[in-house]
């Protein structure tokens, strides 16, 4: 399964998920979690499906539990200290390899609950929210041709570049940045070409940047722009935690 397809469905199964309604429990026939020893360090993590086999390389829980429960990471709060520092390889296998994205993830969400002994609840807390809507003079993004592939990079002098990403992408970013939850307003369903162009190290005097007044201004050459307020927001509560037993 490509990128996009697995893009599209997890979008599609979205609102059914954000509201809890899953269907009866899944698991994998089978599936193997090794801790990974020396840790990776800090990276992106992207869930790969193929035929029913289920990739996270790499992941930390908290990762896994985003991928699983389809949010946002600064929207899973509480858990024990080590959840945003283990990494794992997590490697499963569906019976049936022509199950779904929504069934893969609700096979992640039984692993989770097995082997990590996860529990969770979701509530609603007031928090700075901020929405991703187009600017006055419209989205100056180049829509992606469809032979082309998915890629994500770090360029030259801070610069971003994503090749063939739908805006969800550029969403999550913007939200771990900014340790703030972000919403897509723009209306743009496709898949894009763009870049940012940014740098978040510390300037003059070793002053830290305003990593507000930074993404504004890069995002604002893709005619997009930032728009925050007050308001209540579903965030997912880790309420207990262990580490995985061996395979």
């Amino acid at each position: 399964m490509t990128y996009a397809a697995f893009a599209i469905g997890l979008l599609t199964a979205f609102s059914c998920f954000a509201q809890g309604q899953t269907a009866t429990k899944m698991e994998f026939e089978v599936a193997s979690v090794k801790l990974v020893d020396p840790p990776m360090g800090p990276h992106a993590v992207g869930l790969r499906i193929n035929h029913g086999l289920a990739r996270l390389e790499g992941a930390t829980l908290r990762q896994i539990i985003v991928q699983a429960y389809l949010v946002q990471r600064v929207r899973v709060l509480g858990g024990p200290g080590w959840y945003d520092i283990d990494q794992y390889d997590v490697t499963a296998r569906a019976q049936n390899p022509d199950a779904t994205p929504p069934q893969i993830l609700q096979m992640l969400q039984t692993l989770l609950e097995d082997r990590f002994k996860l529990a969770v609840h979701r509530e609603t807390r007031a928090q700075t929210h901020y929405e991703l809507v187009i600017g006055k003079d419209g989205s100056k993004l180049q829509e992606a041709k469809p032979d082309e592939t998915t890629a994500f990079q770090q360029g030259d002098a801070g610069q971003l570049l994503f090749q063939r990403n739908p805006l969800a992408t550029l969403v999550n970013y913007i939200a771990n940045v900014l340790d703030a939850p972000v919403d897509d307003r723009t209306g743009l369903k496709g898949f894009y070409n763009y870049k940012l162009e940014w740098s978040l190290e510390p300037g003059a005097g070793n002053q830290p940047v305003d990593r507000l007044d930074v993404i504004m201004q890069a995002i604002a050459k893709l005619g997009l722009k930032l728009e925050s307020q007050k308001l209540p927001t579903e965030v997912l509560i880790v309420d207990h935690a262990e580490r995985p037993s061996a395979n």
